[in-house]
């Protein structure tokens, strides 16, 4: 029986056009159609099954909350499970043990009435442990070795954006506490999102709010931290609002959280799980010689970290030398 206000088919549509702006940048044509396609699908199914359960009994709210933590989920795993190097064939034995997965917990968990907050926290360990689960029987079956399983395992598409987000609001908060003026600003009150004039900077605390509903109280206290008093509140009234998504232009929302993504200073150059990752990625697909020779006109500091890092280990420079390394890797090969 349909759901009230639960258009489960368009729901899936929209999110699926937001994912296609979303999508890793670096990602092969195939790649980008897979993370989007593979969100429509689960988003779809989950819609559909919510819809046809009159057991649960669930409402419009209940439904996009589901649908929309299966939709965020499918989205990041499968960026992790393209960026960890398994073959495509397998992808989709990963992700669908993950949807099920979430399907089960957060349909479980809503129907007991747990706080959303809670909901959350134990999908995101449900999660991780299905993934986990996933990469340990594609081990076993001697589809992956040992390398390749532990290379997925630090995949975390989400991790990586909201430490971005927290690279962000750090330097934010360091230049908003240099240029202080001696005027307070009125905040807005957080009735509706506001559409025109300065409200660009408003937009995207909306967009950030969307994220935010997504992950574990403990990870949104730790970002707001890093805010200004009055944007941390405008952030937590927008969460609290329970038609975001409508009041939200979707366009606007999409640009808002690219730039996030995309024009902020990024953590993974002060990372040596990145740094090793990013070297790999680079170099791994050619022979070794053939590297050697790629490096025979480079530095004898460039070189050890360059070798090193496809040896698995860390030839310790600053994090902004070994940053401009790996990009000068990345765009010469």
């Amino acid at each position: 029986m349909p759901i009230e206000g639960f258009d489960y088919k368009q729901f899936a549509t929209d999110l699926a056009t937001q994912a296609n702006e979303l999508v890793p940048q670096d990602f092969e044509p195939f790649q980008k159609e897979y993370v989007v396609r593979t969100l429509a699908n689960f988003s779809a199914m989950a819609g559909e099954a919510i819809s046809n359960d009159a057991e649960a009994g669930f409402n419009a709210e209940q439904a996009i909350f589901l649908t929309q933590i299966i939709a965020e989920w499918s989205f990041h795993k499968s960026v992790d499970v393209i960026r960890s190097g398994i073959q495509p064939e397998y992808w989709d034995g990963v992700l669908q043990k993950i949807a099920f997965t979430i399907f089960d917990i957060g349909k479980n968990t809503i129907k007991q009435n747990l706080p959303q907050d809670k909901i959350l926290e134990l999908v995101e360990q449900h999660v991780l442990k299905a993934y986990e689960a996933a990469l340990e029987e594609l081990q076993q079956r001697g589809i992956i070795d040992e390398e390749l399983k532990e290379k997925a395992e630090k995949q975390n598409n989400l991790n990586a954006l909201v430490e971005q987000v927290e690279a962000e609001q750090a330097a934010q908060k360091e230049v908003e506490m240099q240029q202080q003026a001696a005027t307070q600003q009125n905040v807005p009150q957080a009735q509706g999102v506001p559409q025109g004039g300065d409200d660009r900077k408003l937009f995207k605390l909306a967009s950030l709010a969307l994220l935010l509903r997504t992950v574990s109280q403990d990870r949104v206290s730790t970002i707001l931290n890093k805010f200004n008093p009055q944007d941390a509140q405008l952030v937590i009234q927008y969460m609290q609002m329970p038609d975001l998504n409508q009041r939200v232009d979707a366009n606007t929302a999409i640009q808002c959280l690219k730039e996030i993504k995309t024009n902020l200073p990024s953590k993974r150059s002060t990372s040596p799980n990145q740094l090793l990752f990013r070297i790999n990625n680079a170099l791994g697909p050619y022979p070794r010689d053939k590297v050697e020779i790629f490096l025979n006109p480079e530095r004898i500091n460039v070189k050890r970290f360059v070798t090193s890092a496809l040896n698995n280990e860390l030839y310790e420079l600053p994090p902004k030398v070994a940053n401009v390394i790996a990009q000068h890797i990345e765009n010469s090969v």
